[in-house]
């Protein structure tokens, strides 16, 4: 349960719950986002999630806030209800998840109009998150 929790990080979307191996691809008109940008359209607003990369379906209503170092909210990781709470850091341009005692989940992050799209090292989409 602590890795879930710990991916829903700056992150993420729609609430439909697809499965990995079904990864989006980031669309052609998304742009990399400098953590400006970023925070210029998510801090403190609600935030739709979904996660792809997980053998489960999540989706999560998170707030971003800047100020507060943290994402906050529910996620619905496979039909349970669970309480996020975990500190929100940067690293160079990506934007981290570090929940309490675990390592920090990065990824860079592309902005397409009230999308975000958590994009891993890879290039894979791991969530998208729709603002407002």
């Amino acid at each position: 349960m602590r890795k879930v929790l710990s991916s829903i990080c700056v992150i993420a979307f729609l609430v439909s719950g697809a499965h990995a191996g079904e990864l989006p691809a980031i669309p052609a008109s998304a742009k990399k986002a400098t953590m400006e940008e970023f925070k210029a359209l998510a801090d403190g607003k609600p935030v739709k999630v979904e996660i792809f990369d997980f053998d489960k379906p999540v989706s999560a209503d998170l707030v971003w806030n800047w100020k507060k170092a943290s994402i906050t909210g529910k996620a619905n990781v496979d039909g349970k209800t669970v309480d996020v709470k975990t500190k929100l850091t940067f690293r160079g341009d990506k934007a981290c998840s570090t929940p309490k005692g675990e390592k920090p989940s990065c990824h860079t992050i592309y902005i397409d109009g009230n999308k975000f799209y958590e994009v891993r090292d890879d290039m894979k989409v791991h969530a998208i998150s729709t603002v407002g």
